[in-house]
């Protein structure tokens, strides 16, 4: 499979996978916990502490989101060669 099939997908696959976690329960959950733990560090640290650790969390899910698409990514691949199609989408 090509990655422009992957790029014409990539606005649809992110508008999915962002449903299915604002359906889940667990997801919904994590993100309170991680509300109410910043708000200790808004709490505990200096205005600077708290630009570099929003800054890290920028960082980290920038590259946790583009670790996601990769993965997703070589899902289709293999489903798509577990199939047998995979020829089909070929540069």
């Amino acid at each position: 499979m090509n990655n422009n099939f992957f790029n014409e997908m990539q606005p649809t696959i992110i508008e999915r996978l962002g449903n299915i976690y604002n359906q889940n329960s667990e997801y919904q959950q994590a993100l309170k916990n991680e509300a109410k733990l910043f708000e200790k560090i808004e709490g505990d640290f200096s205005e600077v502490q708290i630009q570099t650790v929003k800054s890290y969390y920028n960082l980290a899910y920038t590259t946790w989101g583009i670790c996601e698409m990769l993965a997703y990514r070589q899902g289709m691949r293999d489903m798509a060669a577990i199939l047998g199609i995979a020829e089909n989408y070929e540069n």
